[in-house]
């Protein structure tokens, strides 16, 4: 039976993990995992050999410099094998943005991803350009729709997909780390209103679950390491001594007690934004939290979770039931999953790191999924593995048809030199190869075709983007209508639009903004209306027009533009200043119709 099979990396501060998982049917198999220590997280060629040596340790990643990468008969079976491997990578949490999009239209699927790319040129922190965006929790009601924005720098993701290009490991899914933690949650039997931290050495991941989905997430800058600083100082001693003592002294004790009272503050600044963000889903039309001492839960995880005493605290000072989470066990309880591995020793390390997986092991869940997988890698790079396999398979058509011919050349040198009296047999047996090469060519000719249908197809997406950055300046132009007909033949498409403007000068711009394009041609504007509103003329235009026969070629370029070179910077970890928010004509119109 064939199995879908997925490893999950989590390069994190001090340690990267790696899990493999394998699902058969409905069973999802655990069938490897590792961990790697890097003592100085700033040494950027320590993290690459760390994780080099992680993935050669899975054994069967082709990882550049390993036996396996210059074994022929490896990279032979590899060409022909149909159950390739999927690599998804982990984001801290610390490097993503989010933000809830309410009051958007109700529409389709197809539409939505449409409405939410337009929706989220004015919401992200940074230039759309250097953005990557997607979007989970799709909320709806009769009149509106409603979903979380997740974005992140193109920077950060490349920094991370650098490190693994350098190994010969291509991703073909980025996750955000709350997006994998509640993905392991879901599974994990978590049916009450439940608050979840995953301690890590430099960050924790604060995340908030109700109805079995993700509602309110967070980072903030406080984990072990702080707490090994802590203790460093007082007791006079090395960090890797603290380290050490950390596992034996207790929450409450002085000089730990200091650490814990941060974390507990933190903790509570978390549950209070949690409160605040469902107040404002609220608006939109969904119902507020409500939450009880009796049905909230707290479940802790990660490295600093280890801390003893600091569960009992944790319920004491917070009064909420609280508990040590093991995504291995409650996966193994809940979900079913079965853990077979293929590798001695893999059961020690998931005894010793299993409540620090949780990060890996739902960005290996959320790869297995089919649908709503929710992922940050660039287009760029799910264009070229796209490619990329499109020509293994042209390429493992041409080596089939290649050792045809082969064999029957071969096959009829020998016969000719060795059995004269066999020609007519290895005449017949000829004509049964040329019906063979017959086929192979057609399977050649059919792959060929699917690489012309890569041909750039402009879509509704493409024309709203070309608009917006012609209609940039929303005090002066409003655009209230908007209808395409005829797109799958470009040259005969016909786009109609209605603007409305606070001067007839700001339409003439505009119209000949389009007729100067190189995009829109045949601009036809209708006749100039104007309605008055708070004593105020404005104007209304109908126009119409079509598209040049150059269109396609400007929307490819613009939609898959050549990279440009990547600069050796840090990402900022979250935006401290939210964009303006302007008194333009279009928040004026807003206001009226209110």
């Amino acid at each position: 039976m064939a199995k879908n099979r997925v490893v999950a990396i989590d390069i994190g501060t001090n340690t990267a993990k790696i899990v493999q998982l394998e699902q058969a049917s409905t069973t999802v198999y655990l069938t490897n995992a590792s961990v790697v220590t890097y003592p100085d997280k700033d040494d950027r060629l320590q993290v690459y050999e760390s994780v080099k040596h992680l993935c050669a340790s899975l054994g069967n990643l082709p990882v550049e410099g390993s036996i396996r990468w210059h074994n022929p008969i490896e990279v032979f079976r590899t060409m022909f094998n149909r159950n390739k491997t999927e690599i998804a990578l982990a984001l801290p949490r610390s490097l993503v943005n989010t933000k809830r999009l309410s009051n958007l239209p109700t529409a389709t699927d197809e539409q939505l991803e449409s409405i939410v790319a337009i929706a989220a040129e004015a919401e992200l922190p940074f230039r759309v350009e250097e953005a990557i965006f997607t979007y989970h929790d799709v909320q709806q009601t009769p009149e509106t729709s409603s979903v979380e924005l997740i974005s992140t720098r193109q920077t950060t993701v490349s920094n991370y997909l650098d490190i693994l290009g350098q190994i010969g490991v291509s991703v073909s899914a980025v996750t955000p780390s709350m997006i994998a933690i509640a993905e392991v949650a879901a599974h994990s039997g978590c049916t009450k209103p439940t608050f979840i931290a995953d301690i890590g050495a430099e960050q924790t991941d604060f995340c908030f679950m109700q109805g079995g989905k993700l509602r309110f997430s967070r980072s903030f800058r406080f984990g072990g390491n702080h707490l090994t600083e802590h203790l460093s100082r007082p007791l006079n001693t090395d960090v890797e001594t603290a380290a050490e003592e950390k596992q034996h002294i207790s929450a409450g004790e002085t000089p730990a007690n200091t650490w814990t009272v941060q974390f507990i503050s933190e903790l509570r600044r978390s549950i209070a934004a949690t409160t605040h963000s469902e107040a404002e889903v609220n608006t939109g039309g969904y119902r507020n939290l409500t939450l009880t001492d009796t049905e909230t839960e707290l479940w802790l995880c990660g490295g600093g979770s280890r801390v003893p005493d600091l569960v009992s605290i944790c319920e004491a000072e917070l009064n909420i039931s609280t508990q040590l989470w093991n995504p291995i066990q409650a996966l193994q309880q809940h979900a079913g999953i079965d853990i077979r591995p293929i590798r001695p020793g893999v059961e020690a390390i998931l005894d010793e790191w299993g409540d620090t997986l949780a990060v890996p092991l739902g960005v290996g869940l959320n790869a297995l999924k089919s649908a709503d997988r929710v992922s940050l890698l660039p287009k760029e790079a799910a264009e070229t593995l796209t490619q990329t396999a499109r020509q293994r398979q042209l390429f493992t058509a041409a080596g089939l048809s290649v050792s045809i011919i082969g064999t029957m050349l071969f096959g009829g040198y020998i016969l000719q030199r060795s059995q004269q009296y066999r020609n007519e047999t290895v005449e017949v047996e000829l004509r049964n190869y040329v019906q063979s090469m017959s086929d192979a060519k057609a399977q050649l000719g059919k792959e060929l075709a699917l690489t012309d249908m890569l041909a750039h197809h402009i879509s509704p997406l493409d024309i709203l983007h070309a608009l917006s950055e012609m209609f940039n300046d929303r005090t002066q132009v409003a655009w209230t209508n908007f209808n395409i007909t005829n797109l799958h033949e470009p040259a005969t498409a016909r786009i109609t639009f209605n603007l409305e403007s606070a001067s007839h000068n700001a339409i003439n711009t505009l119209l000949g903004a389009l007729d100067r394009s190189g995009v829109f041609t045949n601009v036809r504007p209708g006749e100039v209306t104007t309605i008055s509103q708070n004593r105020k003329q404005i104007f209304q235009v109908q126009v119409r027009c079509n598209l040049t026969t150059s269109a396609v070629k400007a929307f490819a370029k613009k939609r898959y533009p050549l990279p440009e070179p990547q600069m050796d910077e840090v990402a900022s970890m979250e935006p401290s200043v939210a964009p303006p928010v302007l008194d333009t004509f279009e928040n004026e119109k807003d206001e009226k119709r209110k």
